[in-house]
């Protein structure tokens, strides 16, 4: 996806949340407590590369 479908909304109380915009409804992609943590995020999704904790799935 391209970086026009993602939002990065900072909220007062401190949280950083990651959306996907569109013509639809926004879907909630993360919530972080650190600007740094969800810019690394964003990153990640826009190159592709799961988060470090993630298993890849298999076909069966």
């Amino acid at each position: 996806m391209e970086l026009s479908n993602y939002e990065l909304v900072r909220y007062p109380s401190g949280q950083v949340v990651i959306l996907t915009t569109g013509s639809g409804p926004r879907d909630v992609v993360g919530v972080f407590t650190s600007e740094r943590d969800a810019q690394n995020a964003l990153a990640r999704l826009l190159a592709g590369t799961p988060q470090p904790d993630a298993q890849p799935s298999r076909a069966a």
